[in-house]
């Protein structure tokens, strides 16, 4: 897809990699307004999740160069920053980034090194409805056992389902679970890096999940964030873990039924603190790139507080906590508060090249449990040795 007005074949042209949805909306708008301040033609190739990575993992493995700028799942980063295939930034990005956010854009992890900022603040926050909550005057839903309960309750009384998740093969069914693990005390690894899923702890937070499960929706197995958001929107399903993108849309009373009556909290604890996986998406220069200099000016450009707060108006969480505290944007958007401490304290995922496969795998067992293919304690023994396997093929 090209952006702009045709222009000769001499001047400069910036290609950018962006995710088809609403982060890359935003994405493309900037590009748009840079490449007109620029004198630059812009080319966006927008692609959906699965494939965009396929097509960014490519170009920097084989040094292509197709790509000046690319949009990229934090989780993608140690993947595609292996090997030299992402460029380091020329300078340090600023102190008003968010500490969670900057971390995943270093490598290695911990290091002085960054090789991407941060463009869009994602982290899983905990929507229920809190009209139903104050009608059967049940305490906030800050604890599993409190979630599980008022599932049963709110349930069994309206006449609709408790709970909705996402338990889908793969990355959907990981993302809801992820919050569980750590809660009941799990991780995917353990302390010497070790395949550590089919621990005790992970045992009992995937029994919860099965159990959970009971509350919601037939065929929830097979649900991704569409599906649960539905659920949500119409009014048949209660509380779910949810991303910031579908926000707006509870209260837009073009597709919600809802609309007021959501409330957005922090993860619910369990034996451990409650903790939402990272989502954010970042932007990075490949190495390969032939348009180095202009790639750099452009996403240090648009990650600026101003261009952040323009595609905050567009629906992208920030990664600015300038932006977060906007008094103009918090009285816009009335759930950044919450989302800017569950973002504070959000936990990314493993910080491996291999996360990509681990997460396929891990994901195909949990979705085997929710369906009663398998029963929790078989499907976390397999997924472990998945998962070694994996590791072992890379070493």
């Amino acid at each position: 897809m090209l952006a702009g007005c045709s222009h000769s074949g001499s001047e400069k042209t910036l290609t950018v990699a962006v995710n088809a949805g609403v982060e890359g909306s935003a994405l493309k708008a900037a590009a748009r307004e840079w490449g007109e301040l620029r004198s630059t033609r812009i080319e966006v190739v927008e692609l959906p999740y699965a494939n965009l990575f396929e097509k960014e993992a490519l170009d920097l493995q084989s040094r292509t160069g197709a790509y000046d700028v690319i949009m990229l799942d934090d989780p993608w980063f140690p993947k595609l920053v292996a090997d030299g295939g992402l460029a380091p930034l020329p300078r340090e990005p600023d102190a008003d980034f968010l500490a969670s956010c900057l971390a995943v854009c270093r490598h290695p992890p911990g290091s002085r090194n960054f090789y991407a900022l941060p463009y869009v603040g994602n982290s899983q926050l905990f929507f229920y409805r809190k009209d139903l909550f104050e009608k059967y005057k049940l305490g906030a839903p800050d604890r599993w056992d409190k979630v599980l309960a008022a599932a049963k309750t709110i349930g069994a009384a309206e006449k609709i389902f408790g709970y909705v998740m996402r338990a889908a093969p793969g990355n959907p069914a990981v993302a809801d679970f992820m919050p569980l693990l750590w809660a009941f005390g799990g991780d995917i690894f353990d302390a010497r890096g070790q395949p550590n899923v089919s621990s005790p702890e992970a045992i009992e937070a995937l029994r919860f999940m099965v159990e959970l499960g009971k509350s919601a929706p037939p065929g929830y197995a097979g649900f991704n964030a569409d599906e649960v958001s539905a659920h949500l929107l119409q009014g048949t399903a209660a509380m779910s873990i949810n991303w910031p993108a579908w926000i707006a849309a509870m209260d837009d009373p073009s597709k919600s039924k809802v609309t007021g009556k959501i409330e957005f909290a922090p993860m619910p604890s369990a034996r451990a603190s409650g903790v939402a996986e990272l989502g954010a998406w970042l932007v990075a220069v490949p190495a390969a790139s032939p348009h180095r200099e202009a790639a750099f000016d452009f996403i240090y450009w648009a990650t600026e507080a101003g261009q952040m707060t323009q595609a905050a108006l567009r629906g992208n969480p920030p990664t600015r906590r300038s932006v977060f505290q906007s008094p103009e944007l918090v009285k816009k958007f009335r759930a950044f508060p919450a989302q800017l401490a569950a973002l504070e304290a959000a936990r990314p995922r493993p910080r491996t090249a291999q996360w990509n496969e681990i997460e396929n795998a891990f994901g195909v067992s949990l979705s085997q449990a929710n369906s009663g293919a398998a029963s929790p304690e078989l499907a976390l023994r397999q997924a472990n040795r998945e998962i070694a396997a994996i590791l072992d093929r890379n070493k």
